[in-house]
Formats: structure tokens, C-alpha cells, sequence
């Protein structure tokens, strides 16, 4: 029997190439609990990440919110730093261990319907991350509130010590395959 392949997901960061592993803007970092993301667990619990399910949709979450508007050099930069789309692998363990809330079973068993979970309150949402961490899962997946086909997944860093590898990051251009397509998808000419 073939070993499971990992499973490729994707994130936008600013990079700072002398960043260490781990440290601010490198590819490693996690970055600290806020409580202001839709699915955060509390700051004791654990932090969390959050990645998409292709390299465009990543690019598209950065992007969304000049939405409609002509595509600017400056929006492929933050901090002062160029943005990179890394790709980061999930081992094949980890992610049939998350709780895919598109699910209608694992809907039932966090006691949440699909209108709670694409609600943008998060004091609706949080307690769908909550519920899920006391399952004992190492995270959740659910569908983007851009289109439905696109995936977001929220890992639960504290649960997933030595379950991800990092490639190497793209500094994105606006003439980089994923900014193009993301661009197109939301109505942003170059």
C-alpha cells in the first residue's frame, strides 16, 4: 500500500529573507493569538494558522480587500517587506484529523449549522474553534467565503509539533502566476 502523500496548502506572508526559522516574517512563523480571526482559539489554548487550498486563493485573501480596484504594486507589500506565497505541507495524519466543516456529521457533532460557521461574528465562530480543540483535533477546514470550492484551513499550532514542512518561499510580482489568476477572480486589472 502507498504511503499517503502530505497535503500542499498555501500562505502569504511579508518576507524578510535574514529572518531566522520561525521569527517574524519568515515562512516558519506562527503568528501570536489575537482573538481577532474568525475560527481563534483563546490565547491559553494555543495559536493558530491559517493556510489556503490553492496558491491563488492565498494571494486572493491578501488582496480582497482592494476588491474591483486596478492592482497596484504596493498591495504586494507589507511592513515594507515584499509578500511571498509559501507553500506548506501538512502531514497526511494531520489532516485527516481535522474537522471539515463541510461535513454535515462533523456539523452536528460541534453543534453548529453551515450559517454559523460562514457567519462573520466571531463571537459565533470562535466557539465553533473551541469546540473542535475539545474533540482533541488539531484543526478545522471550511469552505471560503469567496467561492465555495475554495478551502481555508485553520491549524491548531500547539497540536501539530513536527506535522508541517515549508518550501521555499516566491516573492510575489504582479506578473506571478497566483497574483494574476487571484487578480482576475476578483475584478482587479494590472
Amino acid at each position: 500500500m502507498p504511503t499517503p502523500e502530505p497535503v500542499a496548502l498555501w500562505r502569504v506572508f511579508p518576507l524578510d529573507r535574514a529572518a531566522a526559522p520561525g521569527a517574524r516574517y519568515s515562512p516558519r512563523q506562527v503568528p501570536p493569538p489575537t482573538g481577532r480571526g474568525r475560527f481563534d482559539l483563546p490565547r491559553d489554548l494555543s495559536p493558530v494558522l491559517y493556510l489556503a487550498d490553492t496558491p491563488e486563493h492565498a494571494v486572493a485573501e491578501t488582496l480582497q480587500p482592494w476588491r474591483g480596484r486596478c492592482l497596484e504594486p504596493w498591495h504586494l507589500e507589507r511592513a515594507g517587506l515584499p509578500l511571498a506565497l509559501v507553500e506548506v505541507t501538512l502531514a497526511p495524519d494531520v489532516a485527516a484529523g481535522l474537522s471539515d466543516l463541510c461535513d454535515p456529521a462533523t456539523l452536528m457533532a460541534l453543534g453548529t449549522t453551515p450559517d454559523v460557521t460562514a457567519s462573520r461574528r466571531r463571537e459565533q465562530t470562535q466557539p465553533i474553534a473551541r469546540s473542535a480543540w475539545d474533540r482533541g483535533t488539531p484543526g478545522l477546514r471550511w469552505w471560503s467565503s469567496f467561492w465555495g470550492d475554495w478551502h481555508t484551513v485553520v491549524l491548531f499550532t500547539a497540536r501539530i509539533p513536527d506535522g508541517l514542512g515549508f518550501g521555499e518561499p516566491e516573492v510575489l510580482e504582479a506578473t506571478s502566476a497566483s497574483v494574476l489568476r487571484a487578480a482576475q477572480l476578483l475584478g482587479m486589472p494590472a
